[in-house]
């Protein structure tokens, strides 16, 4: 039985992602402030699979946790961070139905040391089409 391959984000697409986002929003403060916490935080997904066998919402929950936790941006940290685990599910089939006030609220959770690794997976389970 063949098993699906899952795609990842490079740095350079990430990258890419905040700075379009950054701009979309008129932002003027943005950009990679740490490149070394961001090809961390991207690499949290892996490491999951890796070590803990985890599934993609697993993955995706460790890779938003990581973002949001390590600030690898100028600015934009929790809003690009919540963007970058929507495409990670998306490019691997998976969507995400939840509000905007709702990805916020998960997001400022996280900020605030509220939801670890194990809460955001329980959040986007419930919050996956």
């Amino acid at each position: 039985m063949a098993t699906k391959k899952i795609v990842y984000l490079t740095v350079e697409e990430s990258i890419s992602i905040h700075i379009m986002l950054m701009r979309w929003w008129r932002e003027t403060y943005f950009g990679v402030d740490r490149r070394d916490m961001l090809e961390s935080s991207l690499a949290r997904a892996r490491q999951a699979a890796a070590y803990e066998k985890a599934d993609i919402v697993r993955q995706a929950a460790s890779l938003c946790y990581g973002l949001v936790k390590n600030h690898p941006w100028l600015g934009g940290n929790k809003r690009t961070a919540t963007h970058i685990m929507e495409v990670f599910l998306d490019i691997n089939q998976l969507s995400l139905n939840a509000e905007n006030s709702e990805i916020v609220e998960l997001a400022l959770k996280i900020e605030s040391d509220e939801w670890k690794v194990d809460e955001i997976e329980e959040w986007l389970r419930n919050n996956i089409l």
